[in-house]
């Protein structure tokens, strides 16, 4: 495999950069895996125009359902009660529980939740990936304006000297 950009041969097909240039050849590895094409995953870009659900409108989505699905099972359920002699308390509370339950869920949505799109533990895992995870990609080259020096001294407290 060559380099696009320098045209240096590789010495390997798994190299994940050009020894000359720097250059990423992981998406240049996959191209040529594909016979020239383009791997799915590059095809597949988010919707930029959708926009984000809101935590407070979810939960409205939520006890509205529930409240349509009690719609649904309630009469079921009063059917079934009827054909199999059934107590008639287990359609009483499924109407409880669906209608009252999805009105309660709806209130509690417009009392209670915001007009945020993510939720409290999403903000807390891109806090601390933003703020305690700085770690460098091991397979990322150094940046250009960083010298050779930088690597090689030693530093004190650090490198033990082997020839004293």
């Amino acid at each position: 495999m060559y380099c696009p950009t320098c045209g240096l041969e590789q010495a390997n097909q798994t190299s994940s950069f050009c020894s000359r240039c720097g250059f990423l050849l992981t998406g240049t590895s996959q191209v040529i895996a594909n016979g020239g094409t383009l791997p799915q995953n590059f095809y597949q870009q988010p919707n930029f125009y959708e926009k984000p659900v809101s935590i407070r409108k979810k939960g409205l989505k939520q006890g509205g359902k529930m409240i349509l699905a009690g719609l649904i099972i309630v009469p079921l359920l009063g059917v079934l009660t009827n054909i199999f002699w059934i107590s008639p308390f287990i359609v009483g509370l499924t109407a409880i529980i669906t209608f009252w339950g999805g009105f309660l869920r709806m209130i509690y949505a417009l009392i209670l939740e915001g007009n945020e799109t993510e939720t409290l533990e999403e903000k807390t895992v891109k806090f601390y990936q933003k703020n305690f995870k700085k770690q460098k990609n091991p397979e990322q080259l150094p940046s250009p304006d960083v010298s050779f020096t930088d690597f090689s001294e030693s530093k004190q407290g650090i490198w033990r000297e082997t020839r004293e």
